[in-house]
């Protein structure tokens, strides 16, 4: 009889459903799904109404996850809906039994448990970054930027504002014209440039591997996002050991910057924090595969999301580690 239950069991987890935005299954250290859903972002869609409601009858525990601009606070993108944060008058937050959130004030999330943990915290669930040989990296490049487009609008626009096009103009004309760096610039390719000589390779956006293929040849990786609660980017850069020119300003993915990945900046001190880069790489100061697997990934971040799940519902101790799978 008990080998009969664990059997049935076993059949009825592995037939969870794979789930599309918002939701999330978080998965345990087999690839197996839990009885955990994330939600990522609002509720749209009558469909994903029900769903959320038909999971907490069945008793799934929730978890909400910083993953969409600055959801669960109130959204800043201008061209993004207004009200996002809200569902029926309440905030996302006080919905859900515990929250994962990427903001330098934990305070701003209302509900009681909460963890800083993002989902770029488990890039190396990608093969290809976990198995990266550092000894293969060959610099063809000073810089890689990525800004995806808005169609063919250039100065307004979702990305625009997200991805921070303008801090990106200005951050890559002054290291190609004042530093004479060659970089390379990952989408917007129709979007006017002040660009002295060809100092800058332009490309359309690229198939996943091939883009990283460039960040691996590249020097430094440029991240100057604003509205971002903690770009996958990031990670796949540091897992790539491509040190980070991050701007000051970034909502999430703050919390990757230190002595051993990159620096912080601002246009007014781009001189001199571009510079203090340059340096720290010539001088093999920096070593930022090396730090994000000792800090993060699946067995410390797997281990970190495990133990703040049981600390909500002890019945997942059974469990080694919990994981966002790639998605």
């Amino acid at each position: 009889m008990v080998i009969l239950v664990f059997i049935i069991l076993l059949i009825d987890h592995n037939k969870m459903e794979k789930l599309l935005w918002p939701f999330i299954n978080i998965i345990d250290e087999g690839g197996r799904a839990v009885k955990i859903i994330c939600l990522r972002g609002p509720l749209e869609r009558d469909e994903d109404i029900i769903k959320f409601k038909n999971y907490k009858k069945k008793g799934y525990l929730l978890l909400g996850c910083s993953s969409y601009l600055s959801f669960p606070l109130r959204i800043q993108n201008p061209h993004a809906k207004e009200d996002l944060h809200l569902f029926n008058g309440k905030r996302y937050d006080t919905m859900v039994h515990g929250w994962l959130h990427c903001f330098k004030e934990e305070g701003k999330i209302l509900t009681k448990n909460k963890l800083l943990l993002s989902e770029s915290d488990f890039m190396d669930n990608i093969q290809f970054l976990r198995d990266y040989d550092v000894k293969n990296k060959k610099i063809r490049y000073d810089f890689i930027c990525f800004c995806p487009s808005d169609g063919e609008e250039c100065n307004r626009g979702w990305n625009h504002y997200n991805k921070n096009w303008s801090l990106s103009k200005d951050t890559i004309e002054y290291l190609c014209n004042s530093l004479k760096l060659h970089g390379v610039l990952v989408g917007r390719e129709h979007c006017t440039l002040n660009i002295n000589g060809g100092n800058l390779k332009r490309v359309r956006n690229l198939p996943y591997y091939d883009f990283l293929d460039y960040i691996s040849a590249s020097r430094f990786m440029v991240i100057p996002n604003r509205e971002d609660a903690s770009p996958r980017i990031i990670a796949e850069g540091l897992l790539l050991d491509t040190p980070l020119l991050m701007s000051e300003g970034i909502l999430g993915g703050w919390k990757y910057i230190n002595k051993k990945t990159g620096v912080f900046y601002t246009i007014e001190n781009i001189e001199i924090r571009s510079k203090e880069l340059l340096y720290n790489i010539q001088e093999g100061n920096y070593s930022p595969r090396e730090y994000y697997l000792k800090n993060y990934g699946r067995n410390n971040s797997g281990k970190l999301l495990r133990d703040f799940v049981c600390s909500i519902n002890p019945s997942f101790s059974r469990y080694k580690y919990l994981y966002f799978p790639i998605s």
